[in-house]
């Protein structure tokens, strides 16, 4: 059989020289924050630095998300300008959003703790002002194991079925908070939960012509499992994918019964008899598996 030729520069005219410039774009950077007392000041000041580093006019601000304690105060304090949102991930990004004029704008989560030099906003703005990306999201290795399962056993043989177009463009850690975009690219509605970032996700995969991660360096914040949050999660990939044309009702329910058979894989682990690294690799084999059998019973 003979296959057609294949231009090798795929329609692109190559240029010798750099032709991007890079652009003044006015920067705000809004940091969600719930009872985040212990870590705001810190986040703040790192935010702040950012806007020097990259020398751009800009403004920080914290969106106090149903805060009980001293957040808010110690925000303002530190510099920046507060607004007040109702308890919820997505509540708090919404309301941010709208309380700024940026072009680009940058999420920092207000319990973060980075070490990383530059800053990480600044790390995930810098591409967008160097018009190499329209969208970034960091891509954070996270050394406990819980995020990993999340990646390996759930999102990654889900979001590959379903959308498998995204996952080359969103590095290794997309329930990532930390990310930057176009101000016109940040979706007018989003849930108010945590769901909220899935959803930004999914916007963007379909709007954003450049979607890439960004490596980023040592880090910490509170671990808070969410396990039920995958379940919700999964509803809106199925969702989304419905509403693209991605996926027949019939399927749905395989899905469904799908996640069943993840979450028990993810229950096997035991830390005082498995390897983190292997027990990763076996499981995403393992889950995939079990969702094309799921798939193919439908």
């Amino acid at each position: 059989m003979k296959r057609p030729t294949i231009d090798p520069a795929l329609g692109l005219d190559l240029k010798p020289e750099r032709t991007l410039a890079r652009s003044d774009a006015s920067v705000s950077i809004v940091i969600p924050a719930h009872n985040e007392e212990a870590t705001i000041v810190e986040v703040v000041s790192d935010a702040q630095r950012a806007l020097k580093v990259l020398n751009v006019s800009g403004d920080v601000t914290v969106s106090a998300s149903g805060c009980t304690d001293a957040t808010a105060e110690l925000a303002a304090r530190a510099g920046a300008r507060v607004v007040e949102a109702p308890v919820g991930k997505g509540a708090a990004m919404t309301a941010g959003l709208e309380a700024t004029t940026g072009d680009i704008v940058c999420l920092i989560d207000g319990d973060i703790q980075y070490f990383g030099d530059p800053p990480l906003a600044a790390t995930l703005i810098d591409p967008l002002l160097n018009g190499i990306a329209d969208a970034c999201i960091s891509d954070l290795y996270w050394r406990p194991l819980y995020p990993q399962l999340w990646l390996q056993a759930f999102f990654a043989p889900v979001a590959g079925y379903l959308f498998p177009e995204m996952l080359p463009r969103i590095g290794s850690s997309p329930w990532s908070g930390q990310r930057a975009a176009l101000r016109h690219l940040w979706p007018t509605t989003m849930p108010e939960d945590f769901t909220a970032d899935l959803a930004i996700l999914l916007h963007w995969n379909e709007h954003a012509k450049t979607l890439r991660p960004v490596l980023s360096d040592d880090w910490v914040n509170p671990q808070r499992p969410k396990p039920d949050l995958m379940h919700q999660e999964l509803e809106l990939l199925i969702s989304e994918a419905q509403r693209r044309g991605r996926i027949a009702e019939a399927e749905v329910r395989p899905l469904l019964d799908w996640y069943e058979d993840a979450h028990a894989l993810m229950a096997r682990y035991r830390s005082e008899e498995h390897d983190p690294q292997e027990f990763e690799r076996e499981i995403l084999a393992e889950s995939r598996t079990a969702l094309y059998r799921r798939l193919a019973s439908k």
